[in-house]
C-alpha cells in the first residue's frame, strides 16, 4: 500500500491489489474516509460495495466492546455495546441504558432483568412470551385509525380464533373469527350488553339469535334485580286460540304433577344440608302430553335436547422451579404442578363428535310456559 498527497491537502492510501483504488482517504479538516471515492463527508465516512461497518476488538477476551456516537458538543450520545462480563448486547442513550439482549436471546426495553412480574418494562422472551409491566397506568395502548373493525386477532396453531374490536365510535366486541360465530359487543355509551354475530367479517348486533349456555354446558345460577322479559306483542304471533279440552285435560294434569325434590348433585355435595325445590317432572309432563294423544314436543314449555360427550383424562403437572444463569438470566421458566384430571368435551351434534362420543339427552321445562298453560285451565 503506498502514500500520496494530493493538492486539496488530502492524505490518500492506494490499495495497489485492488487496481489502485484509494482505501484510506485523510482529508485537510482530518475526516477519515475508507472506501470513498473523493473526500469524507464526516469524521468517519465507511463506505463498501455490499457492506460496511466498524469492527472493535479487544485485546484480551473479557473487555466491553461499544460503538459509540456524540453531538457535536460531546453529548448526549448513543451507544452500542456488548458487555462479556454480563453477555449481553446493550443500547444506550444519554449515558443511560435503554435496550438490552441477554445472553438467552431475551429482548428487554426499559429494564436489565427478567423479573417481569415486579419490575416495570417490556420482556420480550426469546420463543416464549411477551410481557409488558407497567406501574400504576395502562400496559398497552392499541389505536385503530378510520374504520371500526378488529384491532386484535387471536390465533391458535395458525388459525384464527377469536377478534376484539372497535365496534362503532364507542363500543368495543370480543368476536369469533367465522362467518355466523357469535360475538358480544359492550356499548361504550350505555351499561348494555348486546348479542351480535360475525356477518363475513362485520360484526353486527343480533336480534333474537344468541344462546347463552348449551344443553350440555349450563350456567347454575343467574341472579338479578328483574325478571327475564319475554316478548308477547300480539303483532309478532299467528294461530292464536283457546285451548282445546286435551290441552286443557293435559293442563289440569300437570298441576298434580308439580312435586318436591331435591338435586342428586346437590345431595353429593351437600348431604342433608342440600335444599328442597319445587316444580314437575320433565318426563312425567312428557307422559301427560301422551295421555291425552298429544306430542309434547310440539309445545315449547317442554324441552328435549341432545349431545355429544368424550372424556379425556389429563396427566398430572409435576412443578419445575425457574433456573437462572450465573449472571440472573432465565434459562429454563417455571411450571406450575397440576393435579391429574378428566377433560370433558361436548359437540352439538353427531356430524362434530369424534368417533366414540358417548350420546346423551336431557329433558326440560320452560316453567313461565308451563305455570301460564296450568293457570289457563283453572
Amino acid at each position: 500500500m503506498s502514500k500520496s498527497r494530493d493538492a486539496a491537502d488530502q492524505i490518500n492510501r492506494v490499495n495497489s491489489s485492488a487496481a489502485n483504488a484509494t482505501a484510506i482517504t485523510i482529508d485537510a479538516n482530518e475526516n477519515v474516509g475508507i472506501g470513498t471515492t473523493g473526500s469524507p463527508n464526516h469524521e468517519l465516512d465507511v463506505k463498501a460495495a455490499t457492506n460496511s461497518g466498524i469492527s472493535i476488538t479487544p485485546a484480551t477476551g473479557n473487555a466491553t466492546n461499544y460503538l459509540d456516537w456524540y453531538d457535536t458538543g460531546g453529548g448526549p450520545y448513543g451507544r452500542i455495546g456488548y458487555n462479556h462480563q454480563i453477555s449481553a448486547m446493550t443500547f444506550t442513550t444519554n449515558t443511560a441504558e435503554r435496550m438490552r439482549i441477554d445472553s438467552s436471546g431475551n429482548l428487554l426495553l426499559g429494564t436489565t432483568g427478567t423479573n417481569w412480574a415486579t419490575t416495570a418494562g417490556l420482556y420480550a422472551f426469546n420463543q416464549s412470551a411477551l410481557n409488558v409491566t407497567r406501574s400504576g397506568a395502562e400496559s398497552m395502548n392499541l389505536n385503530r385509525l378510520s374504520s371500526a373493525g378488529d384491532i386484535i386477532k387471536l390465533y391458535k396453531s395458525g388459525s384464527a380464533v377469536g377478534s376484539i374490536g372497535a365496534f362503532g365510535n364507542s363500543g368495543v366486541y370480543i368476536a369469533a373469527p367465522t362467518s355466523g360465530g357469535s360475538a358480544l359487543v359492550f356499548n361504550g355509551n350505555a351499561p348494555i350488553l348486546y348479542p351480535a354475530k360475525n356477518n363475513s367479517g362485520t360484526i353486527a348486533v343480533a336480534d333474537n339469535a344468541i344462546d347463552l349456555g348449551a344443553s350440555g354446558v349450563r350456567f347454575k345460577d343467574i341472579y338479578a334485580t328483574n325478571g327475564t322479559i319475554q316478548t308477547s306483542d300480539r303483532n309478532e304471533k299467528q294461530d292464536i286460540e283457546v285451548l282445546t279440552s286435551a290441552e286443557t285435560a293435559v293442563a289440569v294434569a300437570c298441576k298434580g304433577l308439580l312435586r318436591k325434590f331435591r338435586w342428586i348433585d346437590a345431595v353429593e355435595e351437600k348431604g342433608d344440608d342440600a335444599r328442597i325445590h319445587f316444580g314437575i317432572i320433565a318426563q312425567d309432563l312428557q307422559d301427560a302430553f301422551t295421555a291425552q294423544g298429544l306430542d309434547a314436543g310440539r309445545y315449547a314449555m317442554f324441552i328435549s335436547s341432545t349431545w355429544w360427550e368424550t372424556q379425556t383424562d389429563v396427566p398430572a403437572v409435576v412443578a419445575v422451579d425457574e433456573v437462572l444463569d450465573e449472571d440472573g438470566n432465565v434459562v429454563t421458566e417455571a411450571v406450575e404442578a397440576k393435579d391429574a384430571y378428566t377433560r370433558t368435551d361436548t359437540f352439538d351434534t353427531l356430524a362434530e363428535a369424534p368417533e366414540g362420543a358417548t350420546e346423551r339427552t336431557r329433558l326440560g321445562v320452560r316453567y313461565p310456559e308451563l305455570l301460564a298453560f296450568i293457570i289457563g285451565a283453572i
